[in-house]
C-alpha cells in the first residue's frame, strides 16, 4: 500500500517539511539521542507556502481524484 501524500491543513500545499531533532548533553556536548525523527507524529511541521506551523500529525492526506 502506498503512503498518502501529506498536505498543509491550512492551504493544501504539498510543500511541507518536518524536523529531525537531536538531543545533546549540555556540559559535554555528547550526543544523547535522536529525540524526534521526521516520521514521528509529534515532529514539528511547517508549510513553505503559507508558513503554517504545527506537528506532522496535523497534516492532511491529499485528496485523490478518480
Amino acid at each position: 500500500m502506498k503512503e498518502p501524500t501529506l498536505t498543509c491543513p491550512e492551504c493544501g500545499s504539498e510543500r511541507v517539511t518536518t524536523a529531525h531533532i537531536q538531543t545533546f548533553m549540555v556540559n559535554t556536548g555528547e550526543h544523547f539521542c535522536h529525540s524526534v525523527k521526521t516520521h514521528d507524529s509529534d515532529s514539528p511541521a511547517t508549510c513553505l507556502e503559507c508558513w503554517w506551523k504545527g506537528e506532522r500529525r496535523d497534516l492532511k492526506p491529499k485528496e485523490q481524484t478518480p
